[in-house]
């Protein structure tokens, strides 16, 4: 297992993982996860179009699809182990109608792993890469843990609506970095 992700988030109420075995040394998977395009993730595009609503199924999704993935990922990066670890974290009140953020710097790992302000919903998410079979295993683990007993409620009732979508795009992440590689 992952030391920054089990630094930053050992304890948590929600945890997913996938991964993909990929022919190829971890440094060439490392450059092509940082090279990663939205432009590149058709599924996650869609997906963000549905969740959208009828004004993006129509303009289509804001913000450049030319963008880097792991800079345009609500987890923002918050350490990095290259070609080993990439590590995302956010904290949000993802439930709301609006989801807002707490007013501390995204992508500062401190800030991130001694937050502990009740009513919000930290996420963890990493992209570890392993040495395998003359190739490379590329896993992604995500964990959520509320900071009060009310936004773990509420998260619950979130991830029921959103656990599928955010597990299809974990895969299309994995997919794609493999397509890049091939």
């Amino acid at each position: 297992m992952s030391w920054t992700l089990d630094r930053v988030l050992p304890r948590y109420d929600k945890r997913e993982q996938h991964s993909r075995w990929i022919a190829a040394p971890p440094q060439r998977v490392w450059d092509a996860l940082m090279d990663l395009r939205v432009r590149d993730l058709a599924l996650t595009v869609a997906l963000a179009r549905l969740r959208g609503g009828p004004v993006a199924w129509l303009r289509g999704v804001d913000g450049p699809l030319d963008l880097r993935a792991v800079e345009a990922m609500a987890p923002r990066p918050i350490a990095s182990d290259p070609p080993r670890e990439l590590l995302l974290g956010d904290i949000a009140r993802y439930a709301a109608v609006r989801p807002s953020r707490p007013d501390i710097e995204r992508g500062d790992a401190a800030a991130f792993e001694s937050f502990d302000e009740p009513g919000w919903s930290k996420v963890a998410m990493n992209f570890l890469l392993t040495p395998e079979r003359d190739g490379t295993l590329l896993s992604t683990e995500t964990r959520v843990v509320g900071t009060d007993a009310a936004a773990r409620l509420a998260f619950e009732f979130y991830w029921v609506l959103v656990r599928l979508g955010s597990g299809l795009v974990r895969r299309d992440i994995l997919n794609a970095i493999a397509r890049s590689v091939a």
